[in-house]
């Protein structure tokens, strides 16, 4: 765990690296002059996160004074902490942790900011303000909803989906009154509609009464469908795992050198895994698992398309020729590439069979970004396909 931090600021380092993994949260990167930018960091694909933590007592005045204090101790400066951080990160190339290590910014064109709060120590006694503080949307978590929303969006692909859900109905006039609810309640309103959270119209598309009631989360998690739900996803943590793996190499100098002050392919393929949604990552880890069972041995490869127009390619090979695994690799990627029109992106892992008594294993991976697809490559991939045989058990999108 990062040294330095609060005990709130830890708690949220531990839900942020839990939901986004390690290589992408950064807590308490430095900012202009060397001072704090903000409390926690994330930084995946195109996507900024930006957390600031404030943990203040609530006092009760008995009137709206109390209120007030805490509103502008808790919320209304850890908002001011965010829009400076934002103002310094739209206009830097990368960032530095605490630990001194840089980190790249993605491309300014591409940045996309997300801006949330945690406000703590009202214990739910303050009413809380939701959406446009003046400078864009900032989104709150108190005690109640902080773990709900960790727990229920775990991936930066499902956390950032839920924000921009949450800013979509604002921007269409919904305006959510919490009667006695909070942040959590409008997330199980979430889990259960969808990206317009059952708040519009479906004929007219118009806001409805959007009265946020206590309890709607604490229902929505006791119910069978949720518990089902949630069991089926468990073999996705196996991707995370994988991640992870891989993650380790590259931050200890193995796979990839992360100290180069440049993006490296390698990297793009781990960014790739990682913004895949939860349950994208279930099916990719059933069939990875599954392809390396001994009663897969003959195939050669296998193909899952997944979410953010990516695709995903696995393949074995013995890492005694790890010249001709790669390149394998990169060219069974380039036909999955050619042949699937709705994939811009495919990343192509590699790595030994296990075999019974053999010891040691290494992986290879390619990463593929080709935005735009030249039909006169077409004859090459038919070409490159016949030489590598048939993808058995490939099913190829239309």
């Amino acid at each position: 765990m990062a040294t330095g931090l609060t005990p709130s600021e830890a708690l949220v380092h531990r839900l942020s690296t839990s939901s986004f993994l390690r290589l992408w949260t950064h807590p308490n990167p430095v900012g202009k002059g060397g001072k704090e930018l903000c409390d926690c960091l994330v930084i995946c694909g195109p996507h900024v996160i930006i957390f600031s933590v404030k943990e203040i007592e609530y006092r009760d005045t008995g009137d709206e004074t109390g209120w007030d204090r805490w509103q502008k101790a808790a919320i209304d400066k850890s908002v001011q902490q965010i829009w400076g951080a934002e103002r310094w990160l739209r206009v830097s190339d990368r960032v530095v942790r605490n630990d001194g290590r840089e980190i790249m910014l993605p491309p300014r064109a591409e940045r996309q900011f997300h801006r949330v709060t945690v406000s703590l120590g009202g214990r739910g006694q303050v009413p809380l303000k939701w959406g446009d503080f003046g400078h864009g949307f900032v989104h709150l978590l108190d005690e109640q909803s902080l773990e709900a929303t960790f727990s229920e969006l775990t991936t930066v692909t499902d956390f950032v989906r839920y924000l921009c859900a949450a800013e979509d109905i604002f921007e269409r006039g919904v305006r959510p009154v919490f009667m006695g609810g909070g942040a959590e309640d409008l997330l199980a309103l979430y889990v259960q509609n969808g990206s317009d959270f059952g708040l519009t119209d479906p004929a007219t598309r118009q806001p409805a009464l959007a009265v946020i009631t206590e309890g709607i989360w604490a229902t929505t998690i006791k119910h069978a469908d949720y518990l089902a739900r949630n069991r089926d996803l468990e073999s996705s943590y196996a991707w995370d795992r994988l991640i992870e793996y891989y993650a380790n190499d590259l931050l200890t100098n193995g796979m990839i050198d992360m100290f180069r002050n440049e993006v490296t392919q390698n990297e793009l393929a781990l960014v790739a895994m990682a913004l895949q949604p939860r349950g994208h990552r279930a099916n990719l880890a059933d069939a990875f698992l599954e392809f390396l069972q001994p009663d897969n041995a003959r195939v050669a490869a296998r193909l899952v398309v997944a979410d953010n127009e990516t695709a995903f390619v696995f393949t074995t090979g013995d890492s005694a020729d790890r010249k001709h695994r790669s390149r394998e690799l990169f060219l069974r990627c380039l036909v999955v590439r050619g042949r699937c029109k709705g994939v811009k992106t495919v990343v192509g892992i590699a790595t030994d069979r296990p075999t019974a008594g053999k010891r040691g294993h290494s992986s290879d991976i390619v990463y593929l970004h080709m935005p735009i697809w030249d039909p006169a490559e077409d004859e090459k991939v038919r070409g490159i396909q016949a030489d590598l045989g048939y993808f058995k058990d490939t099913k190829w999108p239309t």
